[in-house]
């Protein structure tokens, strides 16, 4: 017979799942934005894909629930946005962290109405997010 996993063990299993659906969100998310060509307006880039992360994991896998934290949207660029969520699956909690970059057509001004594309995105999974779950 086999040993159950230790607390510890189980966050590490938990840690490099979510890692790789994390790359994968990743991946996936760009591609769909270059595919379709999505224009999005400049102010509503972080709730959006925002919002589209947080579908992609409820479809890819019901087991891992993730919600954007409050207030943990930065902007350190006009055309960069950074945000924070806290998740769970049953061994873990944790938290990602999430960058996008999109592409403003030259020669336009900045602002929250202005047009842009997505042109990077990535979803971090940070090992030391992980702590075992508290049930």
């Amino acid at each position: 017979m086999t040993d159950p996993l230790t607390g510890k063990e189980l966050v590490q299993k938990s840690f490099e799942y979510i890692d790789k659906l994390t790359k994968e969100c990743s991946k996936f998310l760009l591609e769909e934005y270059n595919r379709s060509h999505r224009k999005i307006p400049l102010g509503n880039v972080s709730k959006e894909v925002a919002g589209d992360i947080v579908r992609w994991f409820e479809r890819r896998d019901k087991n891992v629930r993730i919600a954007l934290e409050p207030n943990s949207i930065t902007r350190p660029q006009p055309t960069q946005f950074r945000m924070r969520f806290k998740g769970n699956t049953k061994d873990a909690d944790f938290a990602l962290d999430s960058s996008v970059i999109v592409f403003v057509v030259p020669g336009s001004e900045i602002s929250d109405a202005t047009i842009s594309f997505p042109k990077t995105l990535v979803v971090i999974a940070d090992r030391n997010n992980f702590v075992k779950r508290r049930i």
